[in-house]
């Protein structure tokens, strides 16, 4: 076993009951802890009981399996990071998030696992869009599916088909690095926060089913929720564009408000040059300070890395 390399596979659940049995014991009869095949690997699970008001937690510990719970809801980017610092401390080569709902099947695991263990890519995503969804998906969700997809292209530098999949596979080298600040939408701040790292990114196939048991955490303040979370990722990320754009922005429009004052008092507006004055002092010194913040902000985040 030693000579092996571990696969932690984790599943974040929420008033899961109805299914996470079914998703134990199909892991198990796949990938048992005990697997010695030619991939060169064993498997380990883990559940992290994300605050359940069900009976999650009691038949999670009935099953033998590793166990982390919150003492309340917490939400599916803070089971999320909780299973990926647990799966790191468990000395695993590779994570797998893995839902509980059964929509992503099982037998895609080692898809996204041999990737990274063959030291292909570092994180690897399981594609529903270039795989196979075995049934039809809301209108709205996949639009939304397809936005969130689009602005993770625009926003890293991978070429992603299905940037909301639930089967994600993460090297040992992004588990000691990696970080997921916000509580919601695991898979594009971890996209961001790998591209940021410089960490290879690849996908596969997969299939996708309908969900028959429990009920979606995505409702409609979902996107919100994502969008904050997206843009303080950026934020931080990139605090020297961010800040630098408002600052070129402040002064641009300070300068364009100081030839409104020059021509109020070439035209005799005088009732309104004293307003536009200090209005373009005001936006030439937030700019200014806005630009040398960002400029602060890179070099203390450039030294945290």
């Amino acid at each position: 076993m030693d000579k092996l390399k571990k696969v932690v596979i984790f599943i974040p659940a929420y008033n899961e009951e109805k299914s996470i049995v079914s998703v134990i014991d199909r892991v198990r009869e796949l990938y048992p802890e005990t697997r010695t095949a030619p991939q060169g690997y064993y498997v380990e699970l883990l559940v992290v009981n994300d605050g359940s008001r069900d009976r999650t937690e009691e038949i999670v510990s009935a099953k033998g399996v590793a166990l982390v719970s919150h003492p309340k809801n917490l939400g599916l980017g803070a089971a999320t990071r909780t299973a990926m610092e647990t799966a790191h401390d468990m000395g695993a080569d590779v994570a797998v998030k893995l839902d509980a709902d059964l929509q992503h099947d099982p037998q895609d695991i080692e898809k996204v696992v041999l990737p990274i263990l063959e030291n292909r890519t570092d994180i690897c995503w399981g594609s529903r869009f270039a795989g196979q969804i075995n049934y039809k998906m809301p209108f709205i969700r996949y639009v939304g599916n397809h936005f969130f997809t689009w602005l993770m292209n625009v926003l890293t530098d991978y070429e992603i088909s299905d940037a909301q999949t639930g089967l994600m596979a993460f090297g040992r080298k992004y588990l000691a690095v990696f970080e997921l600040h916000g509580n919601y939408n695991p898979p594009q701040q971890l996209l961001m926060d790998a591209n940021n790292k410089h960490m290879r990114y690849a996908e596969v196939p997969v299939v996708f089913h309908k969900r028959e048991q429990g009920t979606s955490f995505v409702s409609l303040k979902y996107p919100f929720y994502v969008l904050v979370n997206i843009f303080r990722i950026f934020v931080y990320a990139n605090p020297l564009k961010t800040f630098g754009a408002i600052g070129i922005f402040c002064v641009l429009f300070s300068f364009l408000y100081f030839l409104m004052y020059v021509l109020a008092q070439r035209f005799g507006w005088s009732s309104s040059s004293l307003f536009v004055n200090d209005l373009s002092l005001a936006l030439l010194i937030i700019g200014f300070q806005s630009f040398f913040f960002g400029i602060l902000a890179d070099m203390i985040t450039r030294k945290r890395r």
